[in-house]
């Protein structure tokens, strides 16, 4: 069956797929499951802002499960099928072993990890468990490598081409993690899939900027003292993000190349681990004339250490030139810094009137990096402002799009969590 879908119109296949469930559920006896699908992040967690995003939730709902449900961490790889991960996240999950996930009517599958790679291959895995009476949902990040493909390699396109094909077919509910998001996906579905409002529901949930609710890492380097001694000797201003085309690293680097050469003592501190199409760029910072005196590329910060910096810095610069949402902006207006962001429309809709932004039209933001520096030291940055959604807050959302409200008779510590979590099936 799930070759004949491959090959239907999506309005088509989704009629199918709801065409051959059946007419009336078997009753569930005990309580249900809540899937979550941690394929990627259970493997290998590569610490970046989806994977944040994919920690931060999972322990909500671990320590506020909803009503009635137990969360079940799952995986599954492009050649085995999904299987309880029951030592999520504690340590990396073995790819050969584990149970088989079985399911039962009324069971919710929640695809919050971004399985792009893998998940059009689940297609006759996910058919089956609608035709039980499981529910399917689906976190959306973004739409980048199909709607800027030139930033991304051909493989990660096509993948997430094939991931957004599979969603429309399967998908109960989308939810995304902004509203621009979700207007890109209803787009896509529309001119792609001929999709229009209300065939498939979309939903949204604002994204937490508490770094120690998000299942952070520890540890310090050897030269954190040197660095925060070199924070204090001089503003510096932090850059938080893989080095990747979209991001505007270059752009922020000339920006401050060019105060440098007017003698202005500032630094720029970049935290990201070396991306995709932007070797030039990293041989560039390797070997810079300002690098460990006012540059810095630091590519391996553990979540601790991020908190340091973060709350060091004079501020934070954001240059992306598209997000799905931009967790750093959200992080140093956790951490009470000032933002100069790019002013694109996902960033004014997550920072509103509390950030200063620039359009880097022109090729440079120099000017407006020294105006908005020199505004941090004469005190005149707008207020960050209070309060500021947390990962408790998101999680409640992401529950309340599921249809589902937590037990509080059943809130549990995060120790407590991890030591009641069931390792075998119901």
């Amino acid at each position: 069956m799930h070759r004949l879908i491959a090959l239907l119109p999506i309005r088509v296949a989704r009629r199918l797929i709801r065409w051959r469930l059946p007419a009336a559920q078997p009753r569930h006896d005990g309580p249900k499951q809540l899937l979550v699908d941690v394929s990627v992040i259970a493997i290998n967690d590569a610490r970046t802002g989806i994977q944040r995003v994919v920690r931060a939730l999972w322990d909500q709902l671990l320590k506020h499960p909803p009503a009635a449900y137990r969360v079940r961490p799952i995986c599954a790889t492009r050649k085995r099928g999904y299987r309880y991960a029951p030592d999520f996240p504690n340590k990396p999950t073995d790819q050969t072993s584990g149970t088989p996930v079985q399911v039962k009517p009324g069971d919710i599958f929640l695809g919050l990890d971004l399985t792009s790679h893998l998940l059009p291959r689940r297609q006759p895995e996910l058919a089956r468990w609608k035709r039980r009476g499981v529910t399917l949902y689906f976190m959306v990040y973004d739409l980048l490598p199909v709607l800027y493909p030139h930033w991304f390699n051909p493989k990660t396109s096509r993948n997430h081409k094939r991931w957004l094909r599979t969603m429309a077919i399967f998908a109960d509910r989308l939810v995304c993690i902004s509203n621009v998001v979700k207007n890109d996906m209803a787009s896509w579905l529309k001119t792609r899939y001929g999709l229009g409002p209300g065939a498939l529901p979309i939903s949204t949930i604002p994204l937490g900027g508490d770094v120690a609710a998000s299942i952070p890492s520890w540890g310090l380097s050897a030269d954190i003292d040197q660095l925060l001694e070199a924070f204090r000797s001089n503003p510096s201003v932090l850059a938080v993000g893989t080095l990747e085309p979209r991001k505007g690293y270059a752009q922020v680097l000339a920006a401050f190349e060019h105060l440098w050469d007017r003698g202005r003592k500032v630094n720029l501190v970049i935290v990201g681990k070396p991306g995709w199409k932007t070797e030039p760029l990293q041989e560039y910072l390797v070997a810079h004339p300002q690098r460990q005196h006012h540059l810095y590329w630091l590519q391996e910060v553990s979540d601790e250490m991020l908190e340091l910096l973060y709350n060091a810095a004079m501020g934070v610069i954001v240059a992306s030139e598209a997000e799905g949402c931009g967790l750093p902006l959200l992080e140093a207006l956790h951490h009470g810094k000032p933002v100069l962001a790019r002013d694109i429309p996902v960033f004014r809709e997550i920072g509103r009137d509390r950030i200063t932004y620039f359009t880097g039209n022109n090729g440079t933001i120099a000017e407006d990096l020294d105006s908005w520096l020199n505004c941090i030291a004469q005190g005149q940055v707008p207020p960050t402002g209070v309060p500021l959604q947390t990962w408790h807050d998101s999680a409640m959302h992401l529950l309340s799009c599921l249809g589902l409200k937590p037990d509080y008779s059943r809130q549990q510590s995060g120790e407590q969590a991890q030591a009641l979590r069931p390792n075998e099936p119901i």
